[in-house]
């Protein structure tokens, strides 16, 4: 869904009479409801606890440059949430080392120079040792930060099937901003309701996903499993 979609569903507009029962002539309120949009897109961002969110993986290439050790990251890259660094053209995977131990290992990284093997993170940087050599591409995979709605045809990078979800969030900012449109209490709690799917949504892998079987299938598997109740009947000595 588009910001101006979403503002139409909670503000109002020529076709829409929206949540938060405003005209639709009032652009204050609905830059004012834009703000509350992207307050809810960074605590979804935020929720992220020694995990992360899928939809939000990304890869991105980079050159290196001969003779150069530090390389800016991605400016949508999320605080230092980086999950590999590769050269395919080598076909190396290069090794993270915490600065601490790097500077311990390499005081002096510019006497050396070749093919990488290690990186490191410092001061915003990335670092590249042995310093490249020579101009080549290098891969980046990372999470990267939920992009900023605007007023406009710009879509968001949660999924759509969690469009309820970031209106809920909104609508508990607007319900605080104006408490005689409801209760901002039980609107935060269909909010967390919300975010509590989409964590558990995210946490499933594609493996774990039911599978569907044809009726063959389903008879060969219940002839096995009868066999082996054969063999091992179940009791309460083995349940």
């Amino acid at each position: 869904m588009t910001g101006a979609q979403f503002l139409n569903i909670i503000v109002s507009s020529s076709t829409i009479h929206g949540l938060a029962d405003k005209n639709s002539g009032d652009n204050k309120y609905r830059a004012t409801a834009l703000e509350w949009l992207n307050l809810t897109l960074k605590d979804i961002q935020n929720r992220q606890q020694q995990w992360h969110w899928r939809w939000l993986e990304i890869t991105k290439t980079a050159s290196t440059v001969s003779g150069q050790l530090d390389y800016d990251p991605p400016t949508d890259l999320d605080s230092n949430k980086i999950m590999a660094l590769y050269d395919r053209t080598n076909d190396i995977t290069y090794r993270f080392v915490p600065y601490d131990k790097f500077v311990r290992l390499v005081p002096n990284p510019s006497v050396d120079s070749g093919d990488t093997v290690w990186w490191t993170y410092w001061a915003g940087d990335i670092k590249l040792y042995p310093i490249p050599n020579q101009a080549m591409t290098f891969y980046l995979d990372y999470i990267k930060n939920v992009s900023a709605l605007a007023d406009d045809t710009n879509t968001t990078d949660v999924p759509s099937k969690y469009d309820q979800v970031i209106i809920d969030g909104a609508m508990s900012y607007a319900l605080r901003f104006d408490p005689e449109l409801g209760n901002w209490t039980q609107q935060q709690q269909l909010y967390e309701a919300g975010i509590a799917r989409m964590i558990q949504d995210n946490n499933m892998m594609i493996n774990e996903f039911m599978r569907s079987e044809s009726h063959r299938d389903r008879k060969r598997r219940n002839l096995v499993d009868g066999r082996r109740s054969t063999f091992f009947p179940l009791s309460s000595d083995n349940m």
